[in-house]
Order: C-alpha cells, then structure tokens, then sequence
C-alpha cells in the first residue's frame, strides 16, 4: 500500500522510458538511412506503437518501477536487461511479421545498442534524482510508527532503509503510551517524537497490529481520527516469521485482502501478454509446421498401426476444468490406460502399448504438436503445468501433497518441470511430489523470459534427446 504514494516516481519512470525507446528508434532509423523521426510513414508509427506497448507490458511483468528494498540494484540492471531483450525480440517479430523491407539487422543492432546504453543509466540518474529531493525534504512525508511488537519495528526499520518510499522515520512509539495518553495522544506523540506540539510536522501514522495484546486497531484509531495526520493500518501477518508463504497485499474496495501466495499471472497485464504470445506463438507453429508435418505423421501412423491418426483424451486444466486433450496416436488403438486393478497405467520405458511410429513421436516430442490447437482454443497455454488424465489426478490427490495447486495456471504443452527432466513415469510419489514443487515454483515465479527460456529449453531437448522421453 505505500507504493501508491509513489505515483510520481512510477510516471517520470515510464516517460523517460518510453523517450529514450522513441530516442533509439529514431536514432536507429536515421543511422540506418530508413527516414527522420518527423516523417516516419504510418507503418513506423505503428512499429513505434508496438514496441512502446511491448515495453509497458514487459516492464510491468518485471515489477521494473518498484521501490521495495528487494529490487536491488543487480536486480534492477537485470530485469532491465531483460525487458531490452524483450524488446529486441518484439521488434525482429514485428519486422519479421509485416515484412518491411527498409528495416535491416544493422537497425535491430544499432536499436539495441542504444537500448543497452541509455536505460541501465537513465535508471541510475532517476533513482539519485529522486534520492535528492528526498535527502533535500521534498516531497517527503514524515511519519511515526505505533506498535508493541516484531510486527511495527520490522516495519519502521524496512520504509526506514527504503527511502524512496518518501518517508522520513520520526520514531517508533509503543502503542502502550498511546492508550495511557488518550485525549491528549496526539501532544503525547508530538512531544516523544519531534519534541514540540506542531501537529503538522506529523503527516502520517502507522498503526501495526498488536502483536501482544497490549491494544487494539480501533482505540487507536478513535483516539488518533481527529487529527490531521494520515492513518495506515499495518497487518501483523505480513511480518509473522512463521508464515513463509509468498505474501502480496491487494484492496477490495475498503477491505485490505492479503494473498498467501504469488501468482503473477493473476495480474490482467500479465494475463494479456502471455495469451497474446500464446496465440502468436500458435499459429506460427500451426502455419509454418504443423501445415506439412501433419500429413507426414498421419501417413507413418497410418502405415504403421490401424487406428485414427489423433488420440483425444479427457484432462484436467485451470481450476480442474475438463476439456479434451489432443495428441498424435502413439499407442495400438486395443491398449487402454487402465491396468486390471483399476489404476491408472503411465506409460513406461519399452512400454509394448506404444507402436514403432509411437515412439519416435514420444521422444521428439512430435506426439504432442496438436496440443496446439487446444492452445489456440484457450484451454491450454504454450507453457504451464503438463496437464495429466483425469484418473491420475484423482489418484494423485491422495497421495501429493498441494497437488491441485497446479491448477492455477493453465496446463501447458512444456513446462518448467519438464525441462528439468521431470518427465515420464513418475508412480514413485517422491518424483510426482517434485514434478508438483516445480510447477508451483513456475506459477510463483512466472515471467514472460521464463516462458522464452522453457520453449527454448523444450527445443533444445527435442535436438539432443531426452532420456525421459518415452
């Protein structure tokens, strides 16, 4: 919630941003004899359009305009780093795309040496910018925090060390004072903590939870409410050390919501930029690839094994969803999925359910292309948590621990627990508990060069081999 008091911080941010992208792009075009920035044709300005567009959503993805403490300065370059590749990558698609034959790789290289020069350094420029007119008193707030606990020094002690929250740390009073004082609580503050009864010197009170009972939310707020002083309320759980599931602290209209879990994707920006890659992505492959590689595959499954050429199986997607997964037949059409005891049957090494055919597609990874189409359907995603048949995941619930917490996301045709070999038969629940932990993982920590790095990951596999493909 403090982080809205930095609006101003976030907007400079983005406007010299988006300057220095408009600054390269026109540089770039100029040096690479395209055209001036004032007469750019229409096709340039939607260029611009797009990698301004490309940047705002990327940069948002990265949290790149945070002033929390753990944006660090090594994590700062990095997720700039990462947006600039962001963007290099959007704007090889876009030429790639509309097929504008002006542009040329000395544009891309001239547009991203610029990106790399000039936005590691304006960020440096801002941040001391910004340090400075806190430091000279400018808009800067200064502020008291009231508790009796863990839970108000952690606080007072962590906006203390972030000064561009624009915050100046007067004192940290125990609640106990407040309560003794309570009509006169407000010169009781002002004396303890600047020494005179200016109340203006006072512009916000922070009041953290009672973390021994010795008061509680409301005394003090209907004991400090008729003052001219801003009052936040910290929650304790936000600071209890026992709690060590990733936290994030969102409003519901006036009610303060604390999530117990991150979930980047949860964000509607985040949401947007990885169904638009999802789509993009998909109908590249299905365009490019899928347009001759199909009939080849259906002609081998065809000479190879009576049957239908696609296998249609029912699985489980976001929030236990069913829907109908698509996937090249690889196994002769009389096996079946269901072992005599009623269990479901995984396929394994030297399975003899699986045809020749079956298992040159199973270890390429080809068996998996139609999924493709269910990507574009909206059910699946290019990455997520490999979706599993519905008889797995019902007896996986018994016997893993957070299983359906995968279904957060939306499955995906690879994922991060597969490109760390987590793959294949997994009956042994230790191996199938760890599958899980990097699915969650992946859904705490989503970003979209995560994404890039797992389809890259994926590929690369599909060239080596996988000893757990089959």
């Amino acid at each position: 919630m403090i982080a809205k008091s930095n609006h101003t911080f976030y907007f400079i941010h983005l406007l010299a941003d988006f300057f220095i992208i408009i600054l390269a792009f026109s540089a770039s075009a100029w040096i690479s004899k395209l055209a001036t920035f004032p007469s750019l044709p229409l096709v340039d300005f939607a260029f611009l359009g797009f990698l301004l567009t490309v940047w705002y959503f990327s940069s948002r993805s990265y949290i790149l305009y945070s002033t929390s403490g753990q944006n660090t300065q090594v994590r700062e370059v990095f997720n700039t780093v990462n947006c600039i590749i962001i963007q290099i990558m959007a704007a090889i698609f876009f030429i790639f795309m509309v097929k504008q034959g002006g542009y040329s790789r000395g544009f891309v290289i001239i547009y991203a040496l610029i990106l790399f020069a000039l936005m590691p350094l304006a960020k440096f420029f801002i941040k001391r910018f910004f340090a400075f007119l806190y430091g000279k008193g400018f808009v800067r707030k200064r502020a008291i925090v009231i508790g009796d606990g863990t839970t108000g020094r952690r606080f007072f002690r962590y906006v203390e060390q972030n000064k561009l929250f624009g915050y100046e740390m007067v004192r940290y009073i125990n609640g106990k004072l407040i309560m003794r004082a309570n009509g006169s609580a407000i010169d009781k503050i002002n004396n303890i903590a600047i020494g005179n009864g200016q109340i203006g010197r006072i512009d916000e009170v922070f009041i953290a939870e009672s973390d021994n009972g010795s008061y509680d939310i409301k005394s003090i707020t209907q004991i400090l409410a008729g003052y001219a002083a801003r009052l936040r309320i910290v929650p304790k759980m936000a600071f209890q050390d026992e709690f060590h599931l990733p936290q994030k602290i969102t409003m519901l209209g006036a009610f303060p919501l604390i999530s117990v879990r991150n979930e980047p994707l949860e964000d509607i920006y985040n949401q947007n930029i990885k169904r638009l890659f999802d789509v993009f992505f998909s109908l590249f492959v299905l365009v490019f690839i899928c347009t001759w590689l199909f009939p080849l595959v259906a002609l081998a499954i065809k000479i190879n094994s009576k049957g239908p050429i696609f296998y249609r199986q029912e699985r489980w997607g976001k929030r236990n969803r069913r829907f109908l997964c698509y996937k090249f037949r690889s196994m002769y059409t009389q096996e079946c999925d269901v072992h005599n005891s009623g269990k479901f049957q995984q396929a394994k090494k030297d399975d003899a359910r699986i045809t020749k055919v079956g298992r040159i597609l199973r270890k390429t990874n080809l068996d998996e292309f139609p999924q493709f189409i269910n990507v574009l359907k909206g059910e699946m995603s290019v990455v997520g948590p490999r979706p599993h048949a519905s008889l797995m995941n019902m007896e996986s619930l018994e016997t893993v621990q957070g299983y359906l917490v995968r279904h957060l996301a939306k499955p995906g045709i690879t994922g991060w627990a597969q490109v760390n070999g987590l793959r294949g038969e997994s009956e042994d629940p230790t191996l199938l508990q760890a599958r899980v932990a990097h699915d969650i993982w992946y859904i705490e920590h989503w970003t979209f060069l995560l994404d890039l790095k797992i389809v890259f990951l994926t590929f690369w596999k599909m060239i080596v081999g996988d000893k757990h493909a089959y």
